[in-house]
């Protein structure tokens, strides 16, 4: 199995994938006190995917405050991890977005707390696929200068 470390620059902690099968991996979160899974991670290929990230969250994972899902900054910023789609089980339903919308709609918190690393939150109220591809068109739009129409 071939296993691949890349450092976060952002913080102390460590992104590591751990090839499961042809573009699929196990994405560990290393702390150097303790090594924990965080996902899988099938990146893009030459075939048209353009890559997803899966993971599964319960409540406890729910930030109360602002009734959110975090997710690791580095993992969401390196350029490394090439995917597109980000793909939560939470509790049983599956919540859907892209990176790019959890990019620009999300929220970043760095915790005091051993164990926490930086990580970038997402409201549950801004999850599906359909505003992800909506914000996704605007971008395209704006990025070739057209003019965009709002409801």
């Amino acid at each position: 199995m071939k296993k691949y470390k890349i450092p976060d620059s952002l913080s102390s902690t460590q992104i590591s994938l751990e090839r499961i099968a042809d573009g699929t991996y196990s994405v560990w979160l290393d702390l150097g006190f303790e090594k924990r899974y965080i996902g899988k991670l099938q990146i893009a290929d030459q075939f048209g995917n353009p890559g997803t990230f899966f993971c599964k969250r319960s409540r406890r994972h729910l930030h109360k405050k602002t009734d959110s899902l975090g997710i690791n900054y580095s993992l969401l910023t390196n350029p490394q991890f090439d995917f597109k789609w980000i793909v939560i089980d939470f509790e049983g339903e599956k919540l859907v977005t892209s990176r790019d919308y959890w990019l620009a709609k999300g929220r970043n918190l760095q915790f005091g707390k051993a164990g926490f690393e930086l990580q970038s939150f997402l409201s549950l109220s801004e999850f599906g696929i359909e505003r992800a591809r909506q914000f996704e068109a605007v971008q395209q739009l704006e990025l070739f200068g057209e003019e965009v129409l709002h409801d």
